[in-house]
């Protein structure tokens, strides 16, 4: 199967991939022998909005930290006493969540992997300019975001998978039509990540939000939802709620910003007639744009309490007549693609 390259196959998705933020006031410890070092450093980091705090030596930094937090320690490596690869080893112990950079004279590749060995994401040999500095600190800040949050997710996981099925059972009963359609539309949203490549925290979280993408249906009338016929205008503004309603409910389980995103803009249109903001095009969440299709697809292959569900190829059909006007060309191809290995496997 010739898988699709997020980067490279669908630019109108590498908003999501993420940029290295501008400092937003991170705490800094700066930690060499070298006054002048320190006193430049703490300079140019100041500049750019960092709170710094400086130290001589290795064990005046432990003392540091012991009563301190901090985002991210600069460390030289040369340092009298306790040298700085001794002082990272100490620092994993005793703040294992905080990431440190080194900074060396000695700019070897055998002393950057020593540095890394013992714990320090980034590497900046002497003498840096401001834009190293900076450039590497911010690489470093982003990464052990990322790592932080991965590890978030892990942990909360468990809790999620116990309390998703209560919220999934609360909407069925109240909409008869959606039984086991969230997790249908999970399921494809997850196949189209891998297609895609997209790495194991972004298929987590869209498939949370392809999941819960309609949990918003739970604060809607149950005149609404199992009306038969037509909805009259202000049925239909009432269940036009449901993304947000849907969005305030996940945003409230910590680490699920981006399910939520995908909740509140699933009904959006790739030309700009959706709700509820009327995104377009690349302005609407990758995630949303891909729970769009799968979602759709869904709709229209299910049988409805009033109507019978289309065939495969019709609704494959209908997605592709939608091209650029409700749905993502990149994804729609990509999700042709899949669901065409399936058939083909089925016949």
């Amino acid at each position: 199967m010739r898988g699709l390259n997020f980067n490279k196959v669908s630019p109108r998705l590498a908003h999501t991939t993420g940029k290295l933020g501008s400092p937003g006031g991170e705490r800094v410890l700066i930690v060499d022998d070298e006054a002048s070092v320190r006193c430049i450093t703490a300079k140019i980091l100041e500049f750019h909005k960092y709170k710094v705090t400086v130290a001589a030596n290795a064990q005046e930094a432990l003392g540091l930290v012991g009563h301190q937090t901090f985002d991210l320690v600069i460390s030289d490596i040369s340092m009298p006493g306790m040298n700085g690869l001794e002082f990272l080893e100490t620092l994993k112990q005793c703040a294992p969540l905080t990431t440190a950079v080194v900074m060396t004279g000695t700019g070897t590749a055998v002393m950057a992997v020593r540095a890394m060995k013992c714990g320090a994401q980034g590497f900046i040999p002497k003498p840096f300019t401001e834009g190293e500095l900076l450039a590497t600190i911010q690489t470093a800040l982003h990464e052990a975001g990322l790592r932080r949050e991965n590890m978030a997710m892990k942990l909360y996981m468990p809790l999620l998978e116990k309390t998703n099925a209560a919220l999934l059972n609360a909407m069925e009963a109240k909409d008869r039509d959606s039984q086991g359609h969230s997790q249908r539309v999970a399921l494809t949203t997850t196949r189209m990540a891998i297609q895609l490549n997209l790495n194991e925290q972004t298929r987590t979280q869209f498939y949370f939000g392809a999941l819960f993408h309609d949990i918003g249906k739970i604060g809607i009338p149950d005149s609404i939802l199992r009306k038969s016929g037509p909805l009259t205008p202000e049925e239909s503004r009432e269940m036009a709620r449901h993304p947000e309603i849907g969005a305030h409910i996940i945003n409230t389980a910590k680490g699920m910003d981006e399910a939520a995103r995908i909740i509140l803009h699933h009904h959006e249109r790739y030309d700009g007639t959706g709700y509820p903001d009327g995104l377009k095009g690349n302005a609407i969440p990758a995630g949303a744009r891909i729970v769009a299709v799968a979602d759709a697809y869904e709709e229209m292959i299910s049988r409805r309490i009033y109507a019978d569900g289309a065939s495969p190829q019709e609704a494959i059909a209908e997605l592709i007549k939608g091209k650029g006007l409700q749905y993502d060309p990149a994804l729609v191809d990509c999700f042709v693609e899949l669901a065409s290995e399936t058939l083909d496997e089925s016949a």
